[in-house]
């Protein structure tokens, strides 16, 4: 009998009878036992299909990747080089019947794991991955410097509550508190960008890991089409980074003293892609 963690064999399943899958076929996408397993390799149809061991399955089930087209529920079985879609029969009639290079995907998938569209996502998780790291640094740095500023202006305001009253004690306190919020509030900004980042990065990393175990055990089929579904993603990211870039200032503490019984602070905004 098959455990909740083991996946079952989809032959003997068919048969109404529960075994454990010790292999993985990504082209069937079902599990295979020993004896399925042989059956499997021997025969002529299904002995170039791609087996993968269970642990190595694992690494890829989470990794969703659409072999039916969204729009008409069709299996993808062309490929439109004009449009570099992949797309079902009822597409190409529909919406590509002006396109001249529309060519079984069979054909298409023929050097997916070489292919550049691969190598160009590979590239683009890297790249993404460096600016996140770069931004994460910028930020942090950004945020010590920060609490160094607001430091250095406690500092000059307690120095000056030791020249005045009591009148200058009730000025002090105000201060300090309107300078706590405002502190608070630009760190408050920093930390949710960065939050935004860190998310961003870990997201990049699952995709870097699944890309790479996809080329490693995916069919051909799943890594032509996962190559485009994924890439999608890392574009999404990237233009989410970007807003997020653009909507980022720094800030700075400034503060000015005036003959020694009032003390002003005031926050210049400066853009973050200056």
């Amino acid at each position: 009998m098959a455990s909740k963690n083991q996946v079952p064999c989809g032959p003997c399943m068919f048969d109404d009878v529960t075994k454990n899958a010790g292999k993985w076929c990504t082209n069937c996408e079902e599990g295979l036992c020993e004896d399925c397993g042989n059956s499997h390799r021997k025969s002529k149809i299904l002995r170039n299909h791609k087996v993968i061991s269970i642990d190595d399955y694992r690494k890829i089930e989470n990794i969703a990747i659409s072999q039916v087209c969204e729009h008409h529920g069709e299996n993808l079985e062309w490929f439109c080089k004009n449009h570099d879609e992949a797309i079902c029969v009822v597409c190409v009639p529909s919406k590509h019947k002006t396109c001249s290079d529309v060519i079984p995907i069979s054909v298409a998938l023929s050097n997916a794991r070489q292919s550049t569209a691969l190598s160009d996502l590979e590239d683009a998780i890297e790249t993404t991955l460096l600016n996140v790291k770069q931004c994460i640094k910028n930020r942090e740095s950004a945020t010590n410097d920060l609490e160094k500023q607001e430091l250095t202006v406690k500092n000059m305001i307690l120095e000056t509550r030791t020249k005045v009253n009591l009148h200058l004690d009730k000025l002090e306190e105000k201060l300090l508190r309107e300078l706590r919020e405002t502190a608070d509030s630009c760190k408050s900004k920093y930390n949710k960008f960065l939050r935004n980042l860190k998310a961003t990065e870990e997201k990049l990393n699952k995709l870097k890991e699944q890309t790479r175990h996809m080329k490693q055990f995916s069919s051909d089929i799943q890594v032509f089409l996962g190559t485009r579904q994924i890439n999608g993603q890392i574009n999404s990211e990237v233009e989410s980074i970007k807003s997020d870039i653009c909507a980022t200032k720094d800030y700075e503490f400034k503060v000015s003293m005036h003959s020694l019984l009032s003390l002003n602070y005031q926050t210049k905004l400066k853009s973050l892609d200056k």
